[in-house]
C-alpha cells in the first residue's frame, strides 16, 4: 500500500509538471506576442528532440509561414578563388613571425602569435562566442571519425583530436539524428578528406558544400563530387546555410532563424581561416541567429563563410581543451566530421600557451576551468535574431 501511494504521488507530481509546462508553452504559442511565438517556434524546429512541439499548438500551415518569413535566402553563387590574396605563412621579410603577401606587402598581425593561432571572445545582445583565427589555411583539413563503411559510431571531439594529434578542431557537418539520438556514424552530404572522396553520390549536387581546394582557398557552393574535383577540392563537408560568398553577405528575412548555439567557418582575403563557436541555451548566452553569424564574419573580414552543425553539436577545441560551453548535459556529441588543424611541424603549438580571459569575463555558468580557454578580444553588440530553414541542429 505504501509503495502504491508512493508511485501515485510521483505520478501525480510528474503529471502536474507536464501540465504546467504545456500551459507555459500554450501561452507562448497562443498568446498576444507573435514575436515570442515565432522565436520559440524557430528555436524548437532547429532541435532534434523537440522539433514536433510547435505543431502541437500551431497548424502546419502557420509553422511553414513562420519559417518562410524568417529565413536565410539560400544562394547559388560559388566562391571566386581569385578573390583570396593568399599570405605566405612561412616567414616575414626578416624571417621571423608574421606573414608576407605575394606582392611583398607586410602585416605584423601575427608577431605575438608564433604558433599561428589566436582566440578572441565576441559578444552580442543575446550571445557569447569565440573566434579562432588560423593563420595558415594549409593546416586546416576535414577529420573523419571513420570511413563510414563499417557502422562504427562517430567520435567525440576530444577523442578525435587526441587520435589525430590535432592542435585545434571545430564540429563539422550534419548526420542523421532522428529524435536527437543519432550516433554520428555517417554524414549527410558530400565529404572529402585529404584529397579523397569518402561520402557522396558522384552526380548528386549537394547544397552548401564548404571546404578547401589544393591552393588552400575556402570554397563554398552547391556542387557534385565531380564538380568538386574539377575545382581541386581536397577537404570538404556539407551543412549550411552559406553565410558569405565572395565578400557579400547572403540576404536574410525577419529573425533569420532562432537563437541557438552555433558554429561557423570562414576565410579572410589573406587566407586566414576563421572558426566561430557561439554558446547558447543558457542564461548568460541564449544563442545567435544566422544574422549574428553573418555580422561577426563580416566584422572579421570573411570573404566566404558558412554555417556548421550547431545546437549541442557546437564545439571548439584548442590544445585538448573545450573553449566553448557545450549546451548538452551529456557533453560533446558523437559526430562523423570535423574541421581540424594540424600542429606546426616543429612543435611550436605544444609549447605555446592558449590565450585566457580575465577572471571578470568568465560567465557564472562556465566550467571551473573556463578562464583558461579563451581570450577577451573583439566585442560587438549585434542585434538579437534567430535562424530558420536550416538543417536540423542538435
Amino acid at each position: 500500500m505504501i509503495i502504491r501511494r508512493g508511485f501515485l504521488f510521483i505520478g501525480s507530481g510528474l503529471l502536474l509538471i507536464i501540465l504546467s509546462l504545456l500551459g507555459v508553452l500554450g501561452v507562448a504559442f497562443l498568446g498576444p506576442s507573435e514575436s515570442a511565438r515565432d522565436r520559440l517556434t524557430l528555436s524548437l524546429l532547429e532541435t532534434s528532440a523537440a522539433y514536433f512541439v510547435p505543431q502541437m499548438f500551431l497548424s502546419a500551415e502557420l509553422v511553414g509561414e513562420i519559417v518562410a518569413q524568417n529565413a536565410i535566402i539560400e544562394t547559388s553563387d560559388v566562391t571566386d578563388a581569385s578573390l583570396i590574396r593568399m599570405l605566405n605563412p612561412q616567414a616575414g621579410p626578416d624571417g621571423g613571425a608574421g606573414a608576407d603577401y605575394a606582392d611583398g606587402e607586410w602585416d605584423d598581425e601575427w608577431a605575438d602569435y608564433p604558433e599561428g593561432i589566436r582566440i578572441e571572445t565576441v559578444r552580442g545582445g543575446t550571445y557569447r562566442g569565440y573566434v579562432m583565427l588560423i593563420r595558415d589555411p594549409a593546416r586546416v583539413y576535414t577529420g573523419t571519425s571513420s570511413n563510414f563503411r563499417g557502422g562504427a559510431p562517430g567520435m567525440r571531439i576530444l577523442d578525435i583530436v587526441a587520435r589525430e594529434g590535432a592542435v585545434a578542431a571545430i564540429n563539422g557537418g550534419g548526420f542523421p539524428d532522428v529524435n536527437g539520438v543519432g550516433v554520428g556514424d555517417v554524414p549527410v552530404g558530400l565529404v572529402f578528406s585529404k584529397g579523397e572522396k569518402l561520402w557522396g553520390n558522384e552526380d548528386t549536387v549537394y547544397s552548401s558544400m564548404m571546404g578547401f581546394n589544393e591552393d588552400n582557398v575556402f570554397i563554398v557552393g552547391n556542387m557534385s563530387p565531380r564538380r568538386a574535383r574539377e575545382m581541386g577540392i581536397r577537404d570538404a563537408l556539407c551543412f549550411g546555410p552559406i553565410l558569405v560568398v565572395n565578400g557579400e553577405p547572403v540576404q536574410s528575412m525577419g529573425m533569420s532563424g532562432s537563437l541557438n548555439p552555433r558554429s561557423a567557418i570562414g576565410q579572410r582575403e589573406d587566407g586566414t581561416v576563421i572558426f566561430l563557436c557561439v554558446d547558447g541555451r543558457m542564461p548568460s548566452s541564449m544563442g545567435a541567429s544566422y544574422a549574428d553569424l553573418i555580422e561577426i564574419m563580416m566584422e572579421y573580414g570573411a570573404v566566404n563563410a558558412a554555417n556548421l552543425d550547431g545546437g549541442s553539436s557546437a564545439n571548439l577545441v584548442y590544445k585538448g581543451e573545450v573553449v566553448n560551453i557545450n549546451s548538452s548535459l551529456y557533453g560533446p556529441r558523437r559526430m562523423p566530421t570535423y574541421f581540424m588543424v594540424y600542429p606546426l611541424p616543429d612543435g611550436d603549438d605544444a609549447s605555446a600557451d592558449a590565450p585566457a580571459d580575465s577572471p571578470a569575463d568568465v560567465p557564472a555558468d562556465a566550467p571551473a576551468d573556463a578562464s583558461t580557454n579563451a581570450q577577451t578580444g573583439f566585442q560587438t553588440d549585434t542585434p538579437a535574431g534567430p535562424q530558420t530553414n536550416p538543417p536540423t541542429e542538435g
